[in-house]
């Protein structure tokens, strides 16, 4: 199977495997339009965070909220895809990967969570949610991904969203047994002000371990439910 030298992830409409442009999904892609997560491709050291990020501005904010594609599901393949930096996942993002374990997002060297949520614009919380009227984070969902952070940062942040749903991902970080406290070191978190508080936030089936605080929500946050999760290896 060919590969391009310069590896790109593409959310394209036409290579999904379903012929119907009506379709709720879309599927993560190379350039040749191959999974990203095939032999040829996923050697854990191809850095993904730009193309990921294009996947995601492609179907959830370089488009009219009117256009079919706003409202896909984009989802991962079973692979590792590795990242310098957050990922950031703007509103009506639906992300599915094949699993916990399965899928594996792993950020390491850019001192950041491994997703953020933001604007529509881009904006996240250090740069202003909803600058020039942009819309907030909301009605966001995320399933099956092991968001894995090579360093004592977050695994998601939540900042200033509005229903959010996270349903059997997994949350790793590198904290070890017996170690001492990190600030930094938090499965999840939020940040948000008290005109613009996180509400609506629900795990089911999720996995928090290895971070020295495994639920940290300092910031306004309402509404807030854990069902049938598992907390692990903390502090």
């Amino acid at each position: 199977m060919s590969t391009s030298p310069e590896r790109e992830i593409k959310a394209d409409l036409g290579h999904t495997g379903i012929a119907s442009e009506t379709t709720r999904w879309c599927a993560v892609y190379t350039d040749e339009y191959n999974d990203i997560s095939n032999d040829d491709n996923s050697d854990d050291s191809t850095d993904d965070s730009a193309a990921i990020q294009r996947a995601l501005d492609e179907l959830y904010s370089d488009t009219d909220q009117d256009d079919t594609r706003a409202r896909r599901i984009l989802f991962f393949p079973a692979g590792t895809y590795n990242i310098s930096g957050s990922i950031k996942i703007p509103p009506y993002a639906h992300l599915v990967g094949e699993g916990q374990d399965k899928t594996i997002i792993h950020q390491s060297g850019g001192a950041k969570p491994v997703a953020e949520t933001v604007d529509n614009a881009g904006n996240d919380y250090a740069t202003g949610i909803g600058t020039a009227s942009a819309t907030k984070p909301t009605n966001i969902t995320l399933e099956g991904i092991t968001f894995k952070n090579g360093e004592a940062y977050p695994g998601l942040q939540i900042s200033e969203a509005i229903n959010v749903y996270v349903k059997n991902c997994k949350f790793q970080g590198t904290y070890a047994s017996g170690g001492a406290d990190a600030a930094n070191s938090k499965a999840v978190t939020n940040r948000s002000k008290t005109a613009s508080q996180c509400t609506n936030v629900l795990f089911e089936h999720c996995q928090f371990t290895k971070y020295a605080r495994l639920v940290d929500f300092s910031d306004d946050i309402t509404s807030v439910r854990f069902r049938d999760c598992d907390f692990s290896t903390a502090f």
